[in-house]
């Protein structure tokens, strides 16, 4: 309970402006919601799958060149499955990410690390030892203006070392392809 509790709190202080002004910035708001889906990048002794739907709000902080190409924060959110053989379990994902583009168009690079929590962290033989998890992600994607887009990522999850609830560290290494609605 006190995850969820400091999730939600985290994703508030994101989201929520420190002042009136920064609402003004063209760079908050919504950004991207849609969908991906992914498949196991390491082979293992069982096959996982994931399907997810996501979200991406633009944070007010940013830096940009004349010709509009630059860095800016966003918020990362996303609520999916995670299959492996006759199992599945909930996922789910918050946390910051840093994105180079040029607003609204075009080609994207993004890096991010979220918060990752499983409503079961074992999987037939497969344990990720516990909650929260660590995410990490690279992907590239590429949006035409107001509409549509497509995305790859790869992303590693894992406990991070920290063995909250014995030893082990299984991490789990995935490739996800994702088409989006940009704003």
């Amino acid at each position: 309970m006190r995850s969820l509790v400091a999730v939600t709190l985290m994703a508030l202080a994101l989201a929520w402006p420190a002042c009136p002004g920064w609402c003004a910035d063209p760079e908050q708001g919504w950004k991207a919601v849609g969908v991906r889906y992914g498949f196991e990048a390491t082979s293992r002794s069982s096959e996982f799958h994931q399907t997810e739907a996501y979200a991406t709000y633009g944070l007010p902080w940013s830096v940009r060149g004349k010709s509009g190409w630059g860095v800016a924060l966003q918020a990362n959110a996303s609520a999916g499955v995670l299959h492996s053989e006759k199992e599945n379990g909930f996922i789910g994902t918050i946390g910051p990410g840093v994105v180079f583009d040029k607003p609204g168009r075009g080609f994207a690079v993004d890096l991010g690390g979220d918060l990752c929590f499983l409503d079961r962290y074992r999987f037939h033989s497969v344990d990720f030892n516990g909650n929260p998890l660590f995410e990490g992600h690279f992907g590239v994607a590429y949006r035409v203006p107001g509409g549509p887009g497509v995305s790859y990522r790869f992303q590693h999850m894992s406990n991070g070392g920290l063995g909250l609830h014995g030893p082990g560290n299984t991490g789990l290494d995935l490739h996800m392809f994702g088409v989006s609605w940009n704003f």
